[in-house]
């Protein structure tokens, strides 16, 4: 993970000094520049970091107590700790007070990074050593491939996590 971030800063730096031709959102939309950007970029990965350590040295059981949830139901109980509609997921966050945010967060986050490092990783190689992918490369299919992945993770994550939840 920390490499690919590092390789992609070297890469976008060398292809763009000016960041004139990033399609980073935090650039195109909000205007950063390197300074802003990269102090993102290192607090989300060392928040990830800090929760991928939670996860691994201090795990706590997001499980319902109850058994007979439907996926959904429980999808939602592991993110926000109580029954709730899955729905709600998409305008609602966990509260941050609690060590489920965190919990919740950081599983995700860990794997949509080390996702998109491994993307970000190929995309840059092709870029450096192919002409017939310079020619045909399109930041919207990096993004649907990111967000097709995100969904594919969120999905696996969760559904495993449903099966240990039977099987308990």
């Amino acid at each position: 993970m920390l490499f690919s971030k590092i390789y992609d800063a070297y890469c976008t730096f060398q292809h763009t000094p000016d960041l004139q031709k990033e399609a980073n959102p935090l650039v195109s939309v909000l205007g950063f520049n390197w300074f802003w950007l990269l102090l993102v970029i290192g607090i989300l990965t060392i928040y990830t970091c800090y929760t991928l350590y939670l996860i691994l040295f201090k795990p706590i059981i997001l499980y319902p107590q109850e058994k007979g949830y439907s996926f959904s139901n429980f999808i939602a109980y592991m993110y926000f700790g109580k029954k709730s509609n899955v729905l709600s997921m998409l305008y609602k966050l966990p509260s941050l007070k609690s060590k489920r945010f965190h919990y919740s967060f950081g599983n995700i986050l860990v794997r949509y990074l080390v996702f998109a490092g491994l993307v970000s990783t190929i995309m840059w190689l092709l870029i450096n050593n192919s002409e017939f992918y310079r020619e045909i490369h399109n930041h919207l299919v990096i993004y649907g491939i990111l967000i097709f992945g995100t969904y594919i993770i969120l999905y696996n994550y969760y559904k495993t996590n449903y099966k240990k939840y039977q099987l308990s």
